[in-house]
């Protein structure tokens, strides 16, 4: 017997489908307006797609990437995050020889083997835009402005941005210098893990949630004050737009993100309504070597992503009302008898041909137990189908949130029908 569905996923259903698809729509409509195109990347890519971009040192390439060998042994990986395979996708198809910047988004499922918890499971959804073949701070600035209007579309409060520049690979290896002669010393009171990254990549200990770890790092010197002259001007330029746009945010000097990938930019916003750990919304930044390195061209990039679950969990605790598409109402008809099936089925057609969202009860019940159901249903209508109606060629027409009724001549008046619906 099938107990269930693998740890760490979940089927995806009822209201949650309803917050999940109109955070889509919100941001389906905000990329449109800043000029984004969609892109969608195969579920699974070879192995050094990920390797190459996130860094061995990772914990998402150590510990939690789904990798197995196909039938003619090559090495193949589902995809833990969305940018790499865009960058691939840009360098395959030459997209860079279009008009940069080249602006893309995607809304993709991601897989991590990681322990399951609230707001974060194995496969799960992620949103996000890559903005392609520019160095500009506005750029940098723009991106930013997309992420935080996703959420004022989505009437979320009590929102941090952070941002901080982890400067470029040049005067990052200065820092990095400085981080490991102050780390050195205390390196037996690191976890294995970051023992290892001490030696590997000391950025990545500042990711760690080893609470040993976290008080080790927590006075050491921190990445933004060791940023050159020129990845200053460029980090000033952005916090210039950024006020320019009213747009608050907050210089978090230690915050680092989780890929190797970034440079310059880094930035996240979080909630301070998810009392959890897992309390980044969604968060991004400046990859200007990542094309390069992957064999093309050297183009400058930004981009981000959103947690579509921890995004929709959020809604749903804090009560928001939404509305999806044109708000045009639903309406259930009510058989008193299975014989009137037939002379229904006009009534629905004609509904459905003209936009409208309509149904059919196939039980044969009681109209109170009926209407009953169609609220807990969110229906905002039912079309009753009696005797009556039948005979006289009409239908009754409950509005069951305004608890008023309607009867109307299906042969001679049924287009009143949408001045009802559209009460």
């Amino acid at each position: 017997m099938i107990t269930g569905s693998p740890r760490g996923t979940s089927d995806i259903f009822g209201q949650d489908i309803e917050y999940r698809n109109f955070i889509i729509s919100k941001a389906k409509e905000l990329f449109k307006i800043f000029n984004y195109r969609e892109i969608i990347t195969p579920a699974f890519e070879h192995t050094e797609v990920f390797d190459k971009s996130i860094g061995d040192s990772t914990d998402i390439v150590q510990k939690e990437m789904y990798t197995f060998l196909d039938k003619r042994g090559r090495s193949l990986t589902l995809r833990p995050e969305g940018t790499a395979p865009v960058v691939r996708a840009v360098i395959e198809h030459k997209m860079y020889a279009e008009n940069l910047p080249l602006k893309l988004y995607y809304i993709e499922n991601m897989f991590r083997y990681e322990r399951p918890q609230k707001g974060r499971m194995r496969e799960f959804w992620q949103l996000g835009v890559e903005a392609i073949g520019s160095g500009q701070a506005f750029i940098d600035a723009e991106v930013i402005w997309v992420l935080n209007a996703l959420f004022e579309k989505l009437r979320f409060k009590n929102l941090k941005l952070l941002i901080n520049s982890i400067g470029c690979t040049k005067c990052r290896k200065e820092y990095i210098q400085v981080l490991k002669n102050y780390l050195s010393p205390k390196k037996d009171k690191l976890c294995p893990d970051c023992q290892y990254r001490l030696e590997k990549n000391p950025l990545r200990i500042f990711d760690c949630k080893v609470d040993q770890c976290r008080q080790v790092i927590k006075d050491s010197p921190k990445i933004y004050s060791y940023i050159c002259v020129d990845c200053r001007q460029h980090f000033n330029q952005v916090t210039d737009f950024l006020k320019t746009l009213g747009i608050s945010f907050i210089i978090k000097e230690d915050l680092v993100r989780g890929f190797d990938y970034y440079t310059r930019t880094i930035f996240e916003i979080i909630s301070e309504d998810l009392k959890s750990v897992q309390n980044a919304l969604g968060g991004g930044g400046r990859y200007d070597k990542l094309i390069e390195q992957f064999g093309g061209p050297d183009i400058p990039s930004i981009g981000f992503a959103v947690g579509l679950e921890r995004t929709y969990i959020l809604m749903k605790q804090l009560k928001l009302n939404f509305v999806i598409g044109d708000n045009k109402k639903i309406a259930l008809v009510i058989l008193m008898d299975r014989s009137y099936q037939k002379y229904a089925l006009s009534l629905i057609k004609f509904t459905r041909d003209n936009g409208y969202a309509c149904d059919l009860s196939y039980e044969i019940k009681s109209i109170g137990s009926q209407i009953k159901w169609a609220e807990k249903n969110a229906y905002d209508f039912v079309i009753i189908i009696g005797e009556d109606e039948v005979k006289t060629d009409s239908c009754t027409i409950k509005d069951i949130k305004k608890f008023t009724q309607y009867k109307l001549s299906w042969k001679n008046e049924k287009e009143k029908i949408f001045k009802i619906f559209g009460s």
